[in-house]
């Protein structure tokens, strides 16, 4: 049901919002799906350094373009890629803007993704606290229109949410763990794989293994506290080598030097944020961290939320700061009451790790930097409103209870107490729970 909710709302901003630029070059860079899988050139001259393959990594690229070849298009149908520094007639005479029908098939494919999202909400939701998290994160999510927008234009924003989404879900629901039972368990080596696609998409997609890592560090200190030995080491060492492996196995371009060009794309995308910045000025933000904190709140918690509030911040934010209290309170139980970090403890490295990286490194005002924190936003609107519900509804049973309990004993009373009868006085008929004694006889 909540597939079919999500694939109605989200058709509507895929086909009624306009073409934007970046589509054009995501869309012209899938051809990289026929030279890689069905020409199988890894090794030739498109898979070497240059700026196509070093602004981004290739996951979304393979995904739109397989897409596109399911739907029956080819390499030659596809458009060239826009020069942001020319005009619209430049770009268009060139055909380096896709026609509609192309325009509308990337969508499409973008579309399946952004339902999976949707989903993926709800069930990081409901792992966290329950249906109703699950249903509040999902339906903010589907109502907000920075995240509406970007999961249904033909880019790589729905792949990446798909990916650290399912990547986040694996890890709540396997890693935290009280003590080493030794039993096999393949939902951190998934939980990598997932991590591995979601990096592979856009570096972005590798905070989670941040936040991964900080979790995995508590988590063994407080096992070496408690017991004196390392906890479930060979879940984190599939969890770390599953997404090494994916990350560099599905990029050609890292065959030959791994980890230098890993490097070589971090580097290439930072030189390319310096060189945004001054190409357009009003949208840089300056290498100050208060500054670029500002930028943040601004955007999350006050334009990019479902309902705008009369000041600076919006109700949206009251909701987020509510969940992200009761995150704190349960990573603080588990950590200083029961002593072993757990879900509450992970998805709190997540999500610090997720907003301070982001925050360090903003230096460019784009919608797309926003999108994974609002992402998160939801999940805690959702954690906020269901504990809000419980509590609630606790209180209402307590203020019912004494109503219950005397409208119980009033009818036990009632139950108890003998009729009277025709038959009234030494000779009445004796109640059925009473002790009947035979008299003795002779």
């Amino acid at each position: 049901m909540l597939a079919v909710v999500a694939l109605a709302v989200l058709r509507g901003p895929m086909t009624t919002q306009r073409f934007s630029i970046d589509e054009s070059r995501w869309i012209s860079t899938s051809r990289y799906f026929w030279i890689t899988l069905v020409d199988r050139d890894v090794f030739g001259s498109a898979w070497q350094p240059n700026y196509l393959i070093m602004t981004q990594p290739p996951v979304a690229r393979y995904l739109i373009g397989f897409g596109l070849w399911f739907q029956g298009w080819a390499p030659d149908e596809l458009n060239g890629r826009y020069d942001s520094l020319e005009p619209y007639s430049w770009n268009f005479a060139r055909g380096n803007v896709p026609s509609q029908e192309l325009l509308r098939a990337a969508r499409r494919v973008l579309l399946v993704f952004a339902v999976g999202v949707v989903l993926l909400l709800y069930l990081v939701g409901r792992t966290l606290a329950g249906p109703a998290a699950g249903i509040v994160a999902a339906a903010l999510a589907l109502a907000n229109p920075l995240l509406s927008t970007l999961w249904t234009r033909a880019l790589a924003e729905s792949v990446l949410a798909f990916f650290t989404l399912l990547a986040l879900l694996l890890a709540l629901r396997s890693l935290p763990r009280t003590r080493d039972d030794g039993r096999s368990d393949s939902r951190p080596l998934f939980a990598g794989v997932a991590l591995g696609l979601a990096a592979a998409t856009k570096l972005s997609g590798g905070l989670g293994a941040v936040g991964l890592a900080i979790f995995g560090a508590l988590q063994q200190a407080f096992a070496l506290v408690r017991t004196r030995r390392p906890l479930e080491v060979k879940h984190w060492f599939h969890l770390g080598s599953a997404a090494v492996i994916v990350f560099v196995v599905v990029n050609p371009l890292l065959y030959p030097d791994p980890f230098g060009r890993a490097r070589a794309l971090y580097e290439h995308r930072r030189d390319e944020m310096l060189q945004q910045q001054a190409t357009w000025p009003n949208q840089a933000v300056p290498a100050n961290l208060a500054t670029r904190a500002a930028t943040i709140a601004r955007r999350t918690f006050g334009e990019y939320v479902v309902v705008r509030g009369f000041g600076p911040l919006s109700p949206d934010a009251v909701l987020v700061a509510a969940g992200m209290v009761v995150a704190l309170v349960g990573a603080w139980r588990e950590m200083w009451r029961v002593r072993t970090p757990g879900m509450w403890t992970l998805f709190v490295c997540w999500i610090v790790a997720t907003y301070a990286i982001i925050t360090a490194n903003l230096g460019f005002d784009s919608t797309h930097y926003y999108a994974p924190l609002v992402t998160l936003n939801t999940i805690l609107s959702g954690v906020a409103v269901s504990v809000a519900v419980r509590w609630f509804g606790a209180r209402a049973q307590m203020v019912q209870a004494p109503f219950r309990k005397s409208g119980s004993r009033t009818s036990q009373t009632t139950a108890m107490t003998p009729m009277p009868t025709s038959a009234s006085g030494p000779l009445a008929p004796r109640s059925s729970s009473a002790i009947v004694e035979t008299e003795p006889t002779g």
